[in-house]
């Protein structure tokens, strides 16, 4: 288990990280990235990113509709946003436990 704001969450299997990964990758396959790797155009196909936190929050929590009830819509989106990353090894948390 790890926490996330006051959420306790689920772990999960490295398959269930890679499907997240491809997801959320997918979501800005039509940004524009220049000959430095940077990104020049940002590019989110929200419908596609919005299917990443959704799936994210079905591994998160055995229960997501009555954990998270007493959120608005765009407060789940925010916790669904930070749980993703930390999912997905891109927030600094998972960075200091890793020891980078």
């Amino acid at each position: 288990m790890q926490k996330v704001d006051k959420y306790e969450i689920n772990d999960i299997t490295f398959g269930q990280e890679r499907e997240l990964y491809n997801m959320y990758k997918k979501s800005y396959r039509n940004s524009t990235i220049d000959t430095k790797g940077k990104v020049s155009k940002l590019n989110i196909d929200w419908e596609l990113h919005d299917e990443s936190i959704a799936k994210c929050l079905d591994f998160a929590f055995d229960d997501p509709e009555n954990i998270l009830k007493d959120l608005s819509h765009p407060e789940i989106d925010a916790l669904g946003q930070k749980i993703l990353l930390r999912y997905l090894r891109m927030d600094g948390e998972s960075k200091k436990e890793s020891g980078d």
